[in-house]
């Protein structure tokens, strides 16, 4: 087991989650919108016991593989491995082009 590390949300990785929120709340409901929400941060909860052991990001490759990524339901949920800390970076669809997630080294 991997030592405990603490996780930090990126602001882009909230707006993102508040996006999903508002389209499942508005096409879907409430109640399914809150168990999105509630399931993400359960998600995001298990990764520190476990970090290392997640796949490298194939869009995002390093030679110390700092860029991570859990595969949840139809998303990639990224993270950047970081001395101190996990930093979550995106809430990413896959049926969105993955080109995009190269913007994601420039977070900070």
């Amino acid at each position: 087991m991997e030592k405990q590390i603490e996780i930090l949300i990126k602001e882009y990785a909230l707006e993102q989650l508040r996006e999903e929120y508002n389209y499942f709340r508005k096409e879907y409901s409430l109640l399914y919108a809150e168990e999105f929400r509630v399931n993400f941060f359960d998600r995001i909860s298990s990764i520190a016991p476990f970090y290392k052991s997640f796949p490298e990001c194939r869009f995002l490759r390093t030679k110390n593989k700092i860029y991570r990524n859990v595969i949840w339901n139809n998303y990639l949920i990224v993270f950047r491995i970081k001395s101190d800390c996990i930093e979550i970076l995106s809430l990413f669809h896959t049926k969105k082009n993955p080109k995009a997630l190269k913007k994601l080294r420039r977070i900070h």
